[in-house]
C-alpha cells in the first residue's frame, strides 16, 4: 500500500519491530519496503499463532528473531523464534499486491492450512465483516455446512480481544482460524 512506502527507512519504526540483524537485512535488500513488510508478516503470524496457546503473552517483535531463506523471493519459509519458546513456522507469499503469511507450531500442520487472500470488491466494505464472510464461505464449502449457521466471533479477556473462533449455531467448533486485513485485502486461513 501507499502508506507503507518508505517505512523501511524510519530507522525509529525499524527499532521497535526488528532485532539489529534484521535492521541491516532490510536496508541492504534490493526491496526494503517489501522486506520490512515481510518480517512484519512473519512476526505477526507468529503472535497469532503464539497467542493461542499462551493468551498473556507480549507482543515484542523487536526480540523475535526471524529465519528465513529468501524472503526476497515469492515464496519462503522459516521459523520465527520467540525467546523462551518454541519456534512459529512460517511460510510466506510475496505477491506484487500483497504479501501474505501462514503458520503453525507445528511444521507438518502447515501442509493442511487452507488459505485465501481476497481483495475488498470496494472501497465502502468493512474489512473485518468481508474476512469473516469469506472465511465462513469457505468453511461451509469445504466441510459442507449451513453458511448461515456459522459465526466467527472474538471474545474479550481482560479487556483485550482474543483470536477468533468458530461457532455453528451457539456451539464453539474446535476450527483453528486466523483473519487478518491491511489496505485493499483480506486474509483468512483455517484448518
Amino acid at each position: 500500500e501507499a502508506t507503507n512506502t518508505g517505512k523501511s527507512r524510519d530507522s525509529r519504526f525499524l527499532k521497535k519491530i526488528l532485532t539489529d540483524a534484521e535492521i541491516e537485512y532490510v536496508k541492504n535488500a534490493d526491496s526494503p519496503d517489501q522486506t520490512l513488510w515481510s518480517l512484519w508478516a512473519c512476526k505477526e503470524t507468529a503472535y497469532k499463532v503464539i497467542k493461542k496457546s499462551l493468551p498473556d503473552i507480549v507482543f515484542a517483535p523487536s526480540q523475535w528473531q526471524i529465519s528465513v531463506h529468501n524472503i526476497q523471493s515469492e515464496y519462503a519459509e522459516g521459523v520465527v523464534g520467540i525467546p523462551g519458546k518454541d519456534g512459529v513456522f512460517i511460510r510466506l507469499f510475496a505477491e506484487a499486491d500483497y504479501i501474505h503469511c501462514a503458520g503453525s507450531d507445528d511444521k507438518a500442520t502447515l501442509d493442511n492450512l487452507i488459505w485465501s487472500v481476497e481483495p475488498l470488491p470496494d472501497e465502502g466494505t468493512c474489512p473485518s465483516l468481508f474476512s469473516r464472510r469469506c472465511l465462513a464461505q469457505s468453511l461451509a464449502g469445504r466441510f459442507s455446512l449451513d453458511f448461515h449457521q456459522i459465526k466467527i466471533q472474538r471474545k474479550q479477556r481482560n479487556g483485550e480481544l482474543q483470536p477468533p473462533c468458530v461457532y455453528l449455531g451457539w456451539q464453539k467448533t474446535d476450527i483453528d482460524v486466523s483473519l487478518s486485513h491491511d489496505g485493499r485485502f483480506v486474509a483468512y486461513a483455517f484448518r
